[in-house]
């Protein structure tokens, strides 16, 4: 059985449903990734519509494969353009190399049953001190750094585009809310103009 979280959840997120008169991408991530959804539906409105997964799920839960192709097959005419992941602050207990084995997985799966889209991943934003926007948190900032690497090794592996959401992040506490991992408003747009930067040149 995986191990949980004292609170699991999932968000599934489809915008104008009724519409496909623009092309389609999804982000799938945490709550990161709920958090600058909107910002980056507001900045590609007009270009594509913008869905989303963001879920609590650890990648070695075999649910969080339920989830994705719940998203992804929801309805037949919904054909991804790109795919945007991003994947790294749940699952803690995850030891890096059992970390980085579930999420190739995650990724080859994606790549199988996603009808061609662009895939882009990730690199995990960093983790404070709770209560010290200034301090990186020394044993969890440590994970999210190995994790980052093994994200760059599965994009050379696959042959994917990797977003840095690291890096920009990296002493920006003027970005961050008090709890080490969440970010207000001007950091969800710092990141999400990143995110959809990246979402329109893979859509030329």
């Amino acid at each position: 059985m995986p191990q949980l979280e004292r609170y699991e959840w999932c968000d599934f997120w489809w915008e104008e449903a009724t519409s496909q008169d623009k092309p389609r991408v999804l982000l799938i991530g945490d709550s990161i990734a709920r958090a600058y959804r909107p910002h980056v539906s507001k900045l590609l409105q007009g270009v594509a519509y913008t869905d989303m997964l963001a879920t609590s799920k650890a990648v070695d839960n075999p649910c969080i494969f339920r989830e994705l192709d719940y998203i992804i097959s929801h309805r037949e005419d919904f054909t991804y353009k790109v795919i945007h992941v991003n994947n790294g602050l749940h699952g803690f207990h995850l030891t890096a190399a059992v970390y980085e084995r579930h999420y190739d997985q995650m990724i080859g799966h994606l790549l199988e049953h996603s009808q061609s889209a662009k895939i882009i991943i990730a690199l995990t934003t960093p983790k404070t001190i709770s209560g010290d926007p200034k301090q990186l948190d020394p044993e969890i900032n440590d994970k999210v750094k190995e994790r980052n690497r093994a994200t760059e090794r599965l994009a050379a592996k696959y042959n994917l585009e990797i977003v840095d959401l690291y890096t920009p992040m990296l002493g920006a506490s003027e970005y961050r809310v008090a709890d080490g991992y969440h970010y207000n408003a001007a950091g969800e747009q710092a990141q999400a103009e990143i995110v959809a930067g990246a979402i329109k040149q893979s859509l030329l």
